[in-house]
């Protein structure tokens, strides 16, 4: 049987999944190093950092919820990339009036490196790979997607899907496995996600939503001209094509190592990673890697991407704690990534609020105090723990009163002397 199919069986059974696959997790660490076990899904989750907090949350929910199915391995830059911001940045003139002339893409050491292999030598799942690099001004940076193709294509060699998603998403990992189909079953250009259309400038490397049948280079950025850029930028885009927006998407491993082996994605990311003159990769991680899939699925002769049904809003959102529409909306039974989730808590709170909806036997009615505690630093002080009895465990709540504990002793520790509550 399958990876998938023995964790469908495992989550009816209410166990964790293949004894095989837990015990070669048990009992902390995961294997991102690389392992010749079968997985049904390898995950790389962006991270930065300064996000240590951002993966205790995802350890301490979705990431090792489901050991028997999915490997979810965080991505660092190996190297910190000092990139100016774009030449129609406001600020952009400022800064290359700072002494030193203002960034100009040097390319240095990750100082957290010491830090980083500390945690990972204690859970196994930063990766911190060669060639990859985070952009000094923060962000989720596209100068490290490339490098985890690769790694799953070298180290990962029976990863089934593969997927990407942002550390401060919580993945529904039990509702994705009734989503995704079998592997085997699946078209061979997969791709899964909240798909969008878009078109890519490589002249540029910025994109602009588009639709199927749109000219590319139509809207007003696209035609506009930053000082200093060339002329008639806007015929250099390309497209349409269809993209996964970053909160979460997978596909099956072919279509990573097509990325991995694909010479037009090496060559762009050799020359953005090493670029010391405009244009810069900033941040649009999303869209490039659509784009990628674009030109290299051209590069082989090959039709374009064959995306599943699309997530909807009440699949893939931001988190809310009232609204039940939009964007921005409560985490429900329909819930695949819920994003924006900042804190430990953030991550908790979702997780239990999923939990509990799959227990409909046990009814537990939404709590908007407990979510503003949970999930608003802001809100946290206002709001008892006891509004989240009925719904976190025990163990939950000892680990609420926990950071609560902390967050007091430094606000003691913060008190001038003589001025103690």
């Amino acid at each position: 049987e399958t990876i998938s199919h023995l964790a469908c069986h495992a989550l009816r059974r209410g166990r964790g999944g293949s004894s095989s696959m837990a015990a070669l997790l048990a009992p902390g660490r995961v294997p991102c190093d690389g392992t010749a076990g079968v997985i049904w899904l390898a995950v790389g989750v962006m991270s930065s950092p300064s996000h240590d907090r951002q993966r205790v949350a995802v350890r301490s929910t979705w990431g090792r919820s489901h050991i028997a199915a999915v490997l979810p391995c965080f991505l660092v830059g190996k190297l910190v990339k000092r990139t100016p911001r774009a030449p129609w940045d406001k600020r952009h003139a400022r800064e290359a009036a700072e002494p030193d002339g203002g960034p100009k893409g040097e390319l240095s050491p990750n100082p957290a490196a010491h830090a980083l292999a500390l945690e990972h030598a204690q859970f196994g799942d930063v990766l911190v790979l060669d060639g990859s690099a985070e952009i000094h001004q923060g962000g989720t940076s596209g100068l490290k997607t490339l490098t985890w193709w690769r790694h799953v294509r070298d180290r990962l060699p029976n990863a089934q899907w593969v997927g990407k998603c942002d550390d401060d998403t919580l993945v529904n990992v039990p509702r994705l496995m009734m989503r995704l189909p079998p592997v085997d079953r699946a078209e061979p250009r997969s791709l899964f996600g909240t798909i969008k259309w878009g078109c890519y400038s490589d002249k540029r490397l910025k994109w602009e939503s588009s639709w199927r049948d749109w000219r590319c280079g139509r809207t007003q950025f696209a035609r506009s001209r930053a000082p200093g850029e060339p002329a008639n930028l806007s015929a250099t885009y390309e497209g349409p094509y269809e993209l996964a927006l970053g909160w979460f998407f997978a596909m099956p491993r072919r279509m990573a190592l097509l990325l991995a082996d694909c010479a037009y994605a090496n060559r762009f990311h050799e020359r953005a990673l090493h670029a010391t003159r405009e244009p810069f990769l900033r941040k649009e991680d999303d869209p490039l890697n659509g784009f990628w899939l674009y030109k290299c699925l051209r590069e082989k002769g090959m039709p374009p991407v064959q995306p599943l049904p699309s997530m909807r809003e009440p699949e893939a959102h931001n988190m809310a704690c009232i609204s039940s529409r939009g964007l921005y909306r409560r985490p429900s039974n329909a819930s695949i990534a819920v994003h924006f989730l900042k804190t430990v808590s953030a991550m908790r709170y979702v997780a239990a609020t999923l939990r509990a909806k799959r227990q409909p036997a046990i009814a537990v009615p939404p709590s908007r105090r407990c979510c503003s505690r949970m999930v608003w630093p802001s809100e946290r002080a206002q709001h008892p723990l006891e509004a989240c009895e009925r719904l976190l465990s025990a163990e939950e709540m000892e680990a609420e009163r926990a950071i609560d504990a902390a967050a007091e002793r430094n606000r003691l520790g913060r008190t001038p002397r003589g001025h103690e509550a």
